[in-house]
């Protein structure tokens, strides 16, 4: 069928009418595109964690054991040494005497229990002040079993060999001798502190924090 010139120019402005919207659609969805509900979804789950996030965090992971020491120290016993304090009607005829080593574990951290969160600043740039507690020993181990080649003993007279209850009591002994110096531990603080921090700065980092420790 043929058209006549007023047919074309209907035509044609129909065609240049349908371009101009389609045009109009894609600009509206260029211009519009971030208010789409699912990326605002996803621009939501990027905000800055909250002091609440971080305290979660550290409170549960509780008893943070970040340094450890194996310790060997040599226990003696002596008889003769208690002559002085011992019942006299308990008193036994001949010394007896005992050196051994005893191998103690000790482990220094921080308890994250501790931590509240007046401890904690977040500002709106994502950097996050923590002020950790202070470290202590977590927990302690003294090695039980007994290398009786590793003993030496002397028994005189009509005493009776060194027996499991008096290496017990030396093993004892010792470990609360080295529980009770400070100075192991005032030397390790500043070690404990370090390692607590690097274990946590890499943790708050992937929650797109800026840590930062303060004293």
């Amino acid at each position: 069928m043929k058209l006549n010139a007023e047919q074309k120019l209907t035509l044609r402005n129909c065609a240049l009418a349908l371009m101009l919207c389609a045009a109009a659609f894609v600009g509206a969805q260029l211009l519009f595109k971030g208010e789409d509900p699912a990326e605002q979804f996803l621009a939501q789950q990027k905000q800055t964690p909250t002091k609440d996030d971080v305290l979660g965090l550290f409170r549960s992971k509780a008893q943070v054991a970040t340094t450890e020491v194996q310790l060997r120290r040599m226990g003696i016993y002596d008889s003769e040494t208690r002559l002085s304090t011992i019942n006299p009607a308990q008193w036994k005829l001949g010394r007896r005497a005992c050196i051994m080593p005893v191998d103690i574990t000790i482990k220094y951290g921080i308890d994250m229990r501790k931590l509240t969160a007046r401890d904690i600043q977040i500002d709106t740039a994502g950097v996050v002040k923590v002020r950790l507690p202070r470290p202590e020993m977590i927990d302690h181990h003294v090695d039980m079993q007994t290398d009786r080649r590793e003993l030496v003993t002397m028994s005189g007279w009509m005493r009776s060999e060194v027996g499991e209850q008096t290496i017990q009591t030396i093993k004892n002994m010792v470990l609360d001798e080295v529980l009770s110096d400070t100075t192991l531990f005032r030397s390790l603080a500043a070690e404990v502190e370090s390692n607590t921090r690097s274990l946590f700065r890499s943790m708050l980092m992937q929650m797109g924090l800026k840590p930062q420790f303060t004293p």
